[in-house]
């Protein structure tokens, strides 16, 4: 795998994260996943995203290219509403001196198994929820941050399913999610060949438009 980056250091604005590299990290996980040694079903959420975490950064260590420090489970106090949060996978940005500066993914398991007869739990309401996609509208990141990103951990590796049965959630809350008009789970605008990354855009009061980039991660 190879990713470049786009520009030098000096030509991005120092006071919001590079917009130009949000593709080159949604590719770097789809591509670090592939290579990751996956989790047993049952496992949860956090020591998932902590193992893989570890990952992202022997690779981006390997590979030298990506302008970003790789951390799990940061702690947040920049939030323009007070309300404090922890980033699950946070990739902060390099090129500035600035603490605010950040990509954020909140990670979620979705359609965990659970023993025969029963079905798989979807897990929807916690990731369309108060500490997954909701994260993002009630103000506890930076309002220098434009883009964000949810991670669904696809525990039976049913990717088409989870991905259906989201969408229905992120429908019915439409109101709550502040969705865009015409915005649902959409194909992504930014990484069209890849059907497992999409996107949700949100009105948010503070920092006008809002995109949540979602990637699905099978087990």
């Amino acid at each position: 795998m190879s990713v470049a980056i786009v520009g030098e250091a000096g030509g991005w604005k120092k006071d919001l994260f590079p917009d130009e590299l949000i593709p080159d990290i949604l590719e770097f996980v789809v591509e670090t996943w592939k290579a990751f040694n996956k989790p047993c079903r049952l496992d949860h959420e956090v020591l998932i995203s902590k193992a893989f975490t570890k990952k992202l950064q022997q690779e981006k260590n390997i590979q030298n290219k990506l302008p970003f420090q790789i951390r799990p489970e940061i702690e947040t106090s920049d939030s323009p509403m007070g309300k404090d949060g922890r980033i699950d996978i946070c990739f902060i940005f390099m090129g500035t001196t600035r603490e605010n500066i950040y990509f954020a993914f909140e990670c979620k398991r979705l359609r965990i198994p659970q023993q025969a007869p029963k079905k798989p739990v979807t897990n929807n309401s916690d990731y369309v929820g108060e500490q997954g996609m909701m994260c993002f509208v009630t103000g506890k990141y930076s309002s220098n941050v434009k883009h964000g990103g949810m991670i669904g951990y696809i525990m039976d590796g049913k990717t088409t399913s989870a991905i259906t049965s989201v969408t229905k959630l992120i429908n019915k809350k439409r109101s709550d999610l502040k969705l865009s008009l015409g915005s649902s789970l959409d194909a992504s605008s930014i990484m069209a060949k890849h059907p497992n990354i999409k996107e949700t855009r949100h009105n948010l009061l503070n920092r006008k438009e809002f995109t949540i980039h979602h990637v699905f991660l099978p087990v």
